[in-house]
This record gives structure tokens, sequence and C-alpha cells, in this order.
């Protein structure tokens, strides 16, 4: 464990502090250590080869050097290995997961690991390849590998002697007939191949699983094989990313000995007020990248959410949502309640009616102690329904089929009240609500007055209450969003969570927050009414 114990010399010269998932991959290879063979001088081969033949390509062309964490990653790639049923000594480890923060020089890692494998890998005729989201990305790690080559003194006489040549496939090693290509994250072309190394890029864009794929094929035809997925966090949830995370920081994968989890990440989000903490993310922190970048980009991002997003998804290495996005999906997430609990409850109603385009929303708010429950009825047009994309008219459709949204057929795009009001009818006498006071958009009176005059008349108005729209409602959308961080509020419906889940939010210059959507197609018209509803419940 040579390099282990110079990662943690270097660590605390540097003040490098290590969360509880690098914690427990050192645990994890400790316990390796004392059960398979180890070879430190494969890794020093290694790391010899790279830094006596390898260039930094961008900014000062200059020979790399290899920090004690970046060589310690190496001897747990390359310094274990295994005898396994045939008798064979294999290559230990099969899957190395590398989460860290962006400008830590990931690229130029990957492209070295792949040349040391086609040189000195050992294996005739074997094939590495990248794996991209999308062309463009392909191309760009496929040209870091390059560009090493062409730096490469060693690379370049072996190119002058057609030993080491680029080919319309990739790249090739005549002499040991190994090759390096690239493709993109599709699972029909992944099926049935054999490469020996595979580098699954920025896998926090994937949204399918390709691994699985990729690593069967290498799985069944080779004895050396190893998957490096890199990343530097994002915000695409319920993708790969997040699956590999949940894998990764698993119980079951601590407990297999051929996988590592190099997880830089701080812990939560309020560790990134300690500067301290960045390393935790950053372990070149000070060397890659320079605290200055690190620290202009934090000042930057102050004020602004999606800014803010970015900084702790990609350089903290936290799992955010979308850029744009206010609510986590465990925020967002439905928690099934039974709609008795409106019955002779105090029920208060937002109402935002689009007169097109949008969806119409009826929010019904109910308080029991600390806990909100919260349920919505939604209304769309059957020409409106029409006139959408095949993909979201699926999705209106199990809307529908929840109950939580109403297609009308009203012979024209327009939505008015006196559509919505046999069913706030029927809400109020199934679930014996008693409803308080309603809340709604001062510029839609007119289009409401026969409903809010039904179920909220009064002569003085106390019961009605107009909600002005964008920044002025900042200081409830900021405490309807601390009440679903605290886990206060319930809600029943899919079609509520997926409205969550499309709401932006755009910062004015005093902090003040309006809500946005994310697209056109995706509809916050339901948050905007519970937000409406909260409102009005807080103002009773």
């Amino acid at each position: 464990m040579k390099y282990l114990k110079e990662m943690l010399e270097y660590n605390k010269e540097n003040n490098i502090r290590m969360n509880r998932d690098i914690k427990r991959q050192i645990e994890k290879q400790i316990r390796i250590h004392k059960k398979y063979i180890y070879y430190p001088e494969k890794v020093e081969q290694a790391i010899d080869f790279i830094e006596s033949n390898f260039m930094l390509t961008t900014g000062q062309l200059k020979g790399i050097v290899l920090l004690p964490t970046q060589k310690w990653w190496y001897e747990l790639m390359l310094g274990y290995y295994m005898i396994d049923e045939e008798g064979d000594e294999v290559l230990l480890v099969n899957e190395v997961f590398l989460n860290v923060g962006r400008g830590t020089g990931k690229s130029t890692l990957m492209a070295t690991r792949v040349l040391n494998w086609m040189i000195l890998g050992g294996q005739y005729g074997g094939t590495s390849q990248v794996i991209a989201y999308d062309n463009n990305q392909a191309k760009h790690v496929f040209d870091q590998v390059r560009d090493q080559s062409k730096a490469s003194m060693l690379l370049s006489e072996m190119d002058d002697f057609n030993m080491f040549n680029s080919t319309k496939q990739g790249l090739l090693f005549e002499s040991m007939n190994t090759k390096f290509g690239k493709q993109t994250n599709d699972v029909n072309r992944a099926q049935g191949g054999d490469t020996s190394l595979n580098v699954f890029d920025e896998v926090h864009v994937y949204k399918d699983d390709i691994t699985e794929a990729v690593n069967k094929g290498s799985r069944m035809k080779q004895k050396n094989w190893q998957s490096i997925y890199i990343t530097s966090g994002g915000v695409t949830r319920k993708g790969l990313y997040d699956k590999l995370i949940k894998r990764f920081t698993s119980d079951a994968e601590f407990e297999n000995d051929r996988s590592v989890a190099l997880l830089y990440r701080l812990e939560d989000t309020q560790q990134v007020k300690d500067k301290r903490n960045w390393s935790m993310a950053l372990p070149l922190i000070g060397s890659l990248p320079r605290w200055s970048s690190v620290e202009e980009e934090y000042e930057l991002s102050k004020g602004d959410p999606a800014l803010q997003v970015k900084f702790l998804a990609m350089s903290m290495g936290i799992s955010m949502n979308d850029v744009h996005g206010y609510f986590t999906a465990g925020e967002a997430m439905k928690k099934p309640f039974n709609l008795d609990v409106f019955r002779g409850a105090r029920t208060y109603v937002g109402i935002d009616l689009a007169l097109h385009g949008d969806l119409s929303s009826i929010a019904f708010l109910t308080r029991d102690d600390e806990d909100y429950y919260l349920h919505t009825i939604n209304f769309t047009t059957l020409k409106e329904f029409e006139s959408l994309d095949y993909d979201i008219q699926e999705l209106y459709r199990r809307f529908e089929e929840e109950g939580s949204l109403i297609i009308l057929d009203t012979g024209n795009n327009y939505m008015s009240a006196k559509d919505m009001i046999p069913y706030m009818i029927k809400f109020k006498k199934d679930t014996g609500c008693i409803l308080r006071m309603v809340g709604y958009d001062r510029a839609r009176y007119e289009n409401l007055e026969k409903l809010i005059e039904k179920f909220f008349f009064d002569k003085d108005g106390d019961k009605q209450k107009p909600v002005k729209q964008g920044f002025a409602m900042s200081d409830y959308i900021k405490i309807f969003k601390s009440q679903f961080k605290q886990e206060n509020v319930h809600h029943n419906q899919e079609l509520l969570e997926w409205s969550l889940m499309n709401v932006a939010v755009k910062v004015g210059t005093s902090s003040d927050l309006m809500l946005k959507k994310t697209t056109n197609s995706k509809k916050i018209d339901p948050v905007v009414a519970s937000v409406m509803a909260f409102q009005t419940m807080l103002r009773d």
C-alpha cells in the first residue's frame, strides 16, 4: 500500500479532508491488501511510463507529474491481482467509479491510462474504447488520447516507424495489435463486444444504462478487463449516475473486492460554506484546479440558485436537480394519504386559471398540526390535448387515469370557471371539507367570479384573497419550499410530483424569487395554485 501511505501523507501536509466514501474505500483496500497479490512494481511501471512520455496538452506544454492522490488511483486500478478459477493470475479490479470535481484532470488521466494499456498492457489483439453520451463528447475524449500520442516523443517515434498509427477506426499499436476507438451511448451497438478497457465519460448525462451491455461482453470474453466510469457529478436525475451512486455506496458493493469507489463529494450542501471542506470533492485543489478559480466560481454563484446548483453538482459532487430546478426529487415525491383528512377540516383553495395553453388548476390545502395535506384538480381542453406531442399525450393519459387531470371537451381551446364548478362541487361533497378561503389572481377575477361567488361568497369579501403574481409571491414560495424540505407537505399525485420537478425560479435584484417553467411543455400551474392556497392559509 505504498501509494495509499503517500496519499495520506500528502493529505496531511496539504490539509486535504476526506469524506466517508473515501475513508470507506481505504478500509476496503486494507481488506483486499490482505487477501490478494500486490504488485507495486506494476503501478510504478505505469507511473514512470506516464511521467516519462506524456505531456499536459492544454495550456503550457510540459511533462505530466502525477500527484500522490492520482498515483493512489493507479495503485487501486493496477496494483492487485488474483488467481481465477482456471488458475490464471488476473487483474483484480474490474470496475472503477471516479466521481471528482471538474478541473481535476480526469480526461488527461484517462488518456494516459488508455495509452499505458495499449503499449504496456500485455494483451495482444485487445481493444479499448471510450463511450460518451454523444458524438461530440466521444470525439472530445478520443482527441485527448490522440493529442497525448502526438505530444509524446516516444509515440511520435513509433509513428515514424509505422508502429503506432491513427486509422479510420481509431488508434492502433502495431506491435501488440491493440486498438482504441470511440462509440456513443447506444445499448444496441454495445451488445456482443469484447473490449478489455472501457472508459465511460461524463456518466452523469446518461439516461440509459449502457454499462451492463458493454461489461457483459468484456466479462464473457476477456480475463483481464476494466471499466472506468468518470464524472464530475451532474444534474440529470433518475439516470445512470443515480444508479451508480446507489450501487457503489451500498454494503453489497463494499463487499465486492473487484470494484473501486472513488467518490469525491461533499456529504451535504451545508459543508460548502466552509472552504476547507472543498477538498472532499477536489482532492487536488491548489494544483488541479487552482484555489482562486474555485473561489471565483463560488462567489459568482451566490444569489443565483441555478449557478449554485451547478457549482454544487459539478464542483462539489453533490447530486442535484436540474440547474433550473427548485425542488429536489426527494422533496417532490408523492406521499399517499387518505382524502378523509379533509373531512370537517378548514380547507384553503388556490386557483390558477389558464384561458388557453397551460393547465388550469385548483389546489386544496388543509393542515393538521405541523403537517400540510395538498390535493389538486387540473384541467385542459380536448383540443389542447390533441395538439400535444405524442409523449406528452401519453403522460396526460396517465394523469387522467390517476384522476388528477380532467380533459374537457369545450369545443375550443378555452377554459371557463363554469367548466370547473362541477368538480369543485364533487370534491366538497366527497370529502366533506369546509371551504374556508380562496386565493386567486386578481387579473382573472372576471373569469372566476361565478366560481368564487358560489363557494366563497361573503358580503365583506373576507373569504376571497387576491394574490399578486410574480416576485410578489417570493416570501411564500420560500416558505412553501421550506415545508417540502422539512417533509411537512403531503401530496398524493404523480401529476403534482411532475409539476414540482418542472419548477424553475428566477432571481430578482433583491434575491426575490419568481416561479418559472423549465420549458414550455413542463407545466407548473398546479404548483402556482398550491402556493396561492398556501399563501391564503398563512394570511388567514
